[in-house]
């Protein structure tokens, strides 16, 4: 017959051993973070879409962007189609750093990944996620979102010309896909939280693999205040790199 202090034994190595199973089951961040990555773009050999900003005000559409973007491992090239006014608009991220260009300037202008694109969209939101290459992360717990269960990256920037100094990531562990994103000021505070889907599927390495649909953007403090970013007509390509070159910025 077992006694007590064998019942308490057995207890505590059963214990034992479901908190090493649950140790070994979790993810290397890095790596789970690079793994998403992918379907936002980063990581890929060259990537072409297409995306729609749209500024959201107590549930109206107000103001709308439409722009290709074009990326190849750190760089990216985003192009103003609509409106008529912003057409011929132009945008480089190589690496961390930035440049505008517009038919009316003669030579590339550096600016912020931090500064506002439109609403509540920064100009580092709108190009592609390569959050693997700009943050370290850590493990911070796990969790759900909407019911469904996910680990937690704090990620936390590795310079200060990346868009946001510190993110809370929200990894599905199902599809291992960032689903929802907490992004915070130096002061500790969050500025705006995102919700992110995948409806759009690309070909890679042979395979269908899930990519970026829909991001919506919301202020933290109103969150009435929203913008919608929508991608369509995904493809993997390789991207020249002439086309990513901040010399050929500002020609036609």
């Amino acid at each position: 017959m077992f006694n007590a202090k064998h019942l308490m034994r057995l207890l505590l190595a059963a214990a034992a051993t479901f908190n090493a199973q649950a140790a070994t089951a979790a993810p290397d961040p890095n790596k789970l973070l690079e793994q998403s990555d992918m379907a936002r773009g980063g990581g890929l050999k060259g990537v072409q879409l297409y995306s729609s900003v749209t500024e959201i005000r107590d549930g109206q559409a107000g103001s709308e962007l439409k722009l290709q973007i074009q990326a190849a491992a750190a760089d990216s090239l985003i192009s103003f189609t609509e409106p008529p006014r912003v057409r011929g608009n132009r945008m480089l991220m190589q690496g961390r750093n930035m440049w505008f260009a517009s038919p009316d300037v003669r030579k590339p202008i550096a600016i912020s990944p931090r500064q506002r694109m439109l609403g509540e969209a920064s100009n580092g939101d709108i190009a592609t996620t390569n959050y693997s290459r700009d943050y370290d992360a850590a493990l911070a717990g796990e969790g759900t979102v909407d019911g469904r269960p996910v680990w937690v990256l704090d990620l936390k920037a590795k310079s200060t010309s990346v868009a946001y100094d510190r993110i809370r990531y929200f990894i599905d562990k199902e599809s291992a896909l960032g689903i929802k994103a907490e992004y915070f000021a130096v002061s500790g505070n969050v500025l705006k939280t995102a919700r992110i889907e995948y409806d759009n599927h690309v070909r890679h390495n042979g395979q269908t693999v899930r990519f970026v649909s829909k991001m919506e953007i919301a202020d933290a403090l109103e969150p009435s205040k929203r913008t919608v970013l929508k991608y369509w007509d995904v493809k993997v390509n390789d991207i020249s790199s002439s086309t990513l070159s901040l010399a050929n910025l500002t020609r036609n």
